[in-house]
């Protein structure tokens, strides 16, 4: 799988509850090579994800810490087929709850932990009777900021599914819950005077349950305005 996700994140300077108000939006563009021999699944396909919009956000900035809340949706754009394992699309909504934050361990913000949680809920997918659980996880890292300019770390994250599927069209027996885990490397680098940011990830997946399990290349470029 190769996906390329782009995000757009507004900030307001108008204050909620104590904090930033904040939202963004996000379109993946996804390819997906897949083939399982004992099955007689191959299939390729490119293109439109299924977008994610967050209206509502709000983050909190300390000496000490950085925090944030929010919610949104995934919403069932990208286009699905059921009998098309590669296609791009979920073929239903999924209602995301986000809540995280960073904890520094000194006045210079050199050493850092961060975590993100979220909790996802979603519907009947359009066409097949299937209800997928509802799914727990979250990110985190550890890291040391070298100059304030370089972040180097480990991080990870770790994925549950919750609650059990339900519908008549569930393609397993046991009905078992999804899980996986994930570690790694991370590097960061940040040029101030571009408002620029950079930063390549890569983690292990181990402990899967129920699904794929594999090796996460993540490259992050940000440009602020």
């Amino acid at each position: 799988v190769f996906a390329n996700v782009n995000r757009l994140i507004y900030v307001s300077k108008a204050e909620l509850l104590g904090g930033n108000y904040f939202a963004d939006a996000l379109v993946p563009l996804i390819y997906t090579d897949i083939k399982i021999d004992a099955l007689g699944v191959k299939d390729d396909q490119f293109g439109l994800g299924d977008p994610f919009v967050e209206p509502v956000g709000i983050s909190w900035h300390g000496k000490r810490y950085d925090a944030a809340v929010g919610a949104g949706a995934y919403i069932p754009a990208g286009q699905y087929k059921d009998t098309e394992p590669a296609s791009p699309g979920k073929d239903m909504w999924t209602g995301m709850f986000t809540a995280g934050g960073t904890v520094y361990f000194d006045e210079m913000k050199a050493i850092h932990l961060s975590m993100l949680n979220r909790y996802e809920v979603h519907s009947y997918k359009k066409e097949l009777d299937i209800r997928p659980g509802d799914d727990f996880h979250f990110e985190w890292g550890l890291g040391g900021t070298i100059n304030q300019v370089l972040d180097v770390g480990v991080a990870g994250y770790c994925q549950w599914q919750v609650t059990d599927d339900k519908g008549d069209d569930i393609p397993i027996e046991g009905n078992d819950r999804d899980r996986v885990f994930a570690a790694g490397p991370e590097i960061s680098y940040f040029i101030p005077q571009h408002l620029f940011f950079v930063s390549l990830r890569g983690e292990w997946e181990f402990e899967a349950q129920d699904r794929s399990e594999g090796f996460i290349t993540t490259l992050t470029l940000t440009k602020g305005f």
